[in-house]
């Protein structure tokens, strides 16, 4: 018959012996997950035919009057699109068309558009058809300001995946609409495509989550924290993680959580539209206002991505400045805006004061 006491000492070692091979996993986990997952090879796809290295110029043919008077309908109805191929051969290519976003359609004259394709065509064209639509973003209105906006946007992409590849890819363009019922004068506005979302997903070799609400400690933390200080970076409030507004959870395999892909940038500071305001519940003056709304994590954690920002401000600036749609009036006050943050960035005190002390329980 065991005595009580030789049990406890099997316990203890059971026990022990738990909690070494815990650790170790623990230990082998972080050095797993601690670099960014590797991209695989997709395609050919709708997104990767309008990929080019400057901009693309096109011209959509729809019924925009119709287009724009029923938005809120979100109808579907025929689209042309022709463009030079990547080969420089004129193409032309039909697909159907329909508004898209929720306040953007409220308060932009011209929605931004999602554009499907038919899964037979894109087949007989040999690309992908599981990758069959496309996010369109378009000037909220007519004119070079609104464009700038639009280019503005477009920049916020790019850095955020220069800061992460962990993203959503982009490709800008210029396009002239024609209204086929000849209601309306063409007009040419600066636009930009965005990846499909399963086709980002299969590429950083994931699949998209559900949205729905998660709370942030099931959050892969280190990608959450980059996240975070990027929205406070580019002066975004209008987001949700745990709320799956305005972010996209993907379930890699390369990953023990779901992680964060941050979009739709159009009510940051960076770009100040007009038309911008706070997420829900923020009450700030002005939309340049930063306001840090990431969740409150154990004392120096956050404080580990201050060297990416730090390493990545050199090529930040260089897309800015670098980027040649932009008038150099522009550039400068995103340039000027971002100076703001690195004051912060570099100064401990002011880190503090303006973004760990603001973290938020349970997150956003």
């Amino acid at each position: 018959m065991t005595s009580p006491n030789t049990k406890i000492r099997y316990q203890l070692k059971a026990a022990i012996l738990f909690i070494g091979i815990w650790l170790m996993l623990s230990i082998t986990s972080t050095v797993s997950f601690a670099q960014e997952t590797t991209p695989i090879e997709v395609g050919p796809t709708l997104f990767k035919n309008f990929q080019r290295t400057d901009i693309l110029k096109m011209t959509i043919k729809t019924n925009t009057k119709q287009l724009v008077a029923k938005k809120y309908k979100e109808d579907w109805q025929p689209l042309s699109m022709s463009f030079d191929n990547k080969a420089g051969e004129p193409v032309e290519w039909t697909a159907k068309t329909r508004a898209r976003g929720n306040i953007r359609k409220q308060v932009c004259y011209y929605p931004p558009l999602k554009i499907k394709f038919k899964k037979k065509w894109l087949v007989a064209n040999e690309m992908d058809s599981s990758f069959n639509d496309l996010k369109l973003v378009v000037g909220c209105k007519k004119g070079d300001f609104y464009g700038e906006l639009v280019l503005k946007e477009y920049l916020i992409y790019q850095l955020y995946e220069a800061l992460t590849g962990i993203s959503f890819r982009t490709q800008l363009a210029e396009i002239e609409f024609i209204d086929t019922e000849n209601n309306w004068k063409p007009f040419t506005t600066y636009a930009f495509f965005i990846e499909n979302q399963d086709e980002m997903a299969t590429r950083l070799n994931a699949r998209c989550a559900k949205p729905k609400r998660l709370r942030s400690k099931y959050i892969y933390a280190e990608q959450l924290d980059k996240m975070n200080l990027f929205q406070y970076m580019v002066g975004n409030t209008d987001w949700s993680a745990i709320g799956s507004h305005n972010v996209r959870l993907i379930k890699c395999n390369d990953y023990p959580l779901p992680l964060p892909i941050a979009y739709d940038f159009d009510y940051a500071g960076l770009v100040n539209a007009p038309y911008a305001v706070h997420g829900k519940g923020i009450e700030l003056e002005h939309i340049t206002q930063r306001l840090f709304l990431g969740v409150c994590r154990e004392a120096g954690e956050l404080e580990k991505q201050i060297p990416l920002f730090i390493e990545k401000k050199a090529t930040f600036y260089k897309i800015i400045q670098d980027f040649p749609y932009l008038n150099k009036k522009e550039k400068k006050e995103m340039i000027n805006y971002l100076d703001d943050f690195y004051k912060i960035l570099n100064n401990p005190k002011s880190f503090k004061r303006n973004i760990t002390s603001l973290c938020r329980e349970g997150g956003r």
